[in-house]
C-alpha cells in the first residue's frame, strides 16, 4: 500500500496525443463571408492507444472512439463546445491535463483559444468522465486559412 502511494506520488505522465487538424476556409473574409467555416481532418486512431491509460469518445458508453472533430463555422468573439468522453482504462485512480502545440501558424495562438471545463477531479477504473473542450475565436482575429495544433492530454497518476 505504501509503495502504491509511493508510486501515486509521482506524476507520470503518459501522453495521449489528440491531433487536431483544423482547416479553416477562413476566419475573417469580408469579401466572401462574415461566417468562416472551420474543419477538422481525420486523425489517426493509432494516437489513442489502450496502453495509454485512456481513451477519447463521442459517447458515455465508449463505443464510438473520437476519429476528428468538426467545430462547425466560428464566428470573430464567439466560442465552439465539443463534448468529449474519457475513459480511464489503467488499473490506478488518474488526474488529467492537456496542452495545445504545434500551431501551424504560430500567430493564430493570439487569436484562438482552447479551454476545458474539467476540474482535476480522479478518474477510477473503468470510470467515464465528460469534458467539455471550447474553442474561442478573438475579436481582433484577422483572415486564416488551412491551419492545425495538437492537442495534447496528459494522464497522470
Amino acid at each position: 500500500m505504501l509503495e502504491s502511494r509511493t508510486h501515486s506520488k509521482k506524476v507520470i505522465e503518459t501522453t495521449i496525443v489528440l491531433i487536431v487538424c483544423i482547416t479553416a476556409l477562413s476566419l475573417i473574409s469580408p469579401a466572401l463571408s462574415k461566417k468562416p467555416s472551420w474543419v477538422v481532418e481525420k486523425v489517426a486512431n493509432d494516437e489513442v492507444t489502450e496502453s495509454s491509460g485512456i481513451e477519447i469518445y463521442w459517447d458515455a458508453k465508449g463505443t464510438n472512439p473520437v476519429y476528428s472533430i468538426e467545430w462547425g463555422s466560428l464566428e470573430p468573439g464567439t466560442d465552439k463546445e465539443v463534448t468529449l468522453y474519457v475513459k480511464n482504462k489503467g488499473k490506478t485512480p488518474v488526474t488529467l491535463s492537456y496542452f495545445v502545440s504545434n500551431w501551424d501558424s504560430p500567430e493564430l495562438d493570439n487569436y484562438l483559444h482552447l479551454t476545458w471545463d474539467y476540474t482535476e477531479q480522479v478518474i477510477s477504473f473503468k470510470e467515464v468522465l465528460q469534458v467539455v473542450f471550447t474553442l474561442h475565436a478573438s475579436e481582433k482575429a484577422e483572415v486564416v486559412e488551412n491551419f492545425s495544433f495538437d492537442i495534447t492530454i496528459l494522464c497522470n497518476l
